[in-house]
């Protein structure tokens, strides 16, 4: 049976569900939901993704990045962590940002999550979304978003970007 996804209008108001293949087209709008989890020591956990992924093959991006079915952000990031990560953290809803490109594209909900140094050591990363994991610093990983953006997906330089400018202190749960 085919994965149904959501599809929404420019304004993220949901207008149905699509099969996944016809997201890759460029041609439609979805959701997403992804996962900015940060350790005892401010780390951030960030995944490249697996060669085989359709968008954005071999990029880093969030610890967690979910693409919204019939559902909402919350609990698509919730199911998205126990799938891709194998741990679930508390989180809170961060900001929302569009990745919109003429008619395709998402909008992504940021999420922040903080495990402790034993909940770190549970996870276990789906190997068909991820080749690694590894913890980074936020602002080492800030510069290297800045420097070489080619090796991120558009929606972690994007999320990250905001969060320096805006001050990342603020979004330190």
């Amino acid at each position: 049976m085919p994965e149904m996804i959501s599809e929404v209008d420019e304004d993220d108001n949901f207008l149905g569900l699509r099969e996944r293949e016809e997201f890759y087209s460029g041609n439609h709008i979805h959701r997403a939901s992804q996962l900015i989890l940060l350790n005892p020591e401010n780390k951030m956990l960030i995944q490249k993704r697996a060669p085989g992924k359709k968008w954005y093959p071999n990029r880093y991006t969030y610890s967690v990045s979910g693409t919204v079915r019939d559902e909402s952000y919350e609990v698509c990031l919730e199911r998205e962590m126990l799938e891709e990560i194998a741990i679930s953290v508390p989180f809170r809803e961060l900001f929302k940002i569009s990745c919109i490109f003429e008619n395709g594209g998402a909008f992504h909900t940021v999420f922040s999550g903080r495990c402790s140094e034993e909940t770190a050591s549970l996870i276990r990363p789906d190997p068909e979304e991820a080749v690694n994991v590894e913890w980074i610093e936020l602002n080492e990983l800030h510069r290297a978003v800045k420097t070489e953006p080619e090796k991120f997906t558009p929606s972690l330089r994007t999320g990250i970007m905001k969060i320096f400018e805006e001050g990342y202190l603020k979004y330190i749960f």
